[in-house]
């Protein structure tokens, strides 16, 4: 564990099987993007990362290598994106 006096970083180490989910809703009124990558693991740890204009670079090499390209695609509702991303 990282710590310093303004922000507070843990990285678990731990070995676990991860899969990809690529969520993918239609672009907002204003044309911007609303996809976002969650990964889930074995152990019930998930993690999610708004996409933005980052594409697959808003994932960390490490959950980026984990999943190696193995990413499902699931088509969701601006409604269901905004809660997910509101709840992570």
């Amino acid at each position: 564990m990282t710590t310093d006096t303004t922000t507070t970083t843990t990285h678990t180490p731990h070995i676990f099987t991860a899969v990809g989910v690529h969520l993918c809703a239609p672009n907002d009124r204003n044309g911007n993007p609303q996809r976002a990558y969650m990964v889930l693991a074995d152990d019930g740890c998930h993690w999610v990362y708004d996409e933005g204009y980052y594409g697959i670079h808003a994932v960390p090499e490490h959950h980026r290598e984990r999943i190696a390209g193995r990413w499902t695609r699931i088509n969701i509702s601006r409604a269901e994106y905004r809660r997910i991303i509101s709840d992570k």
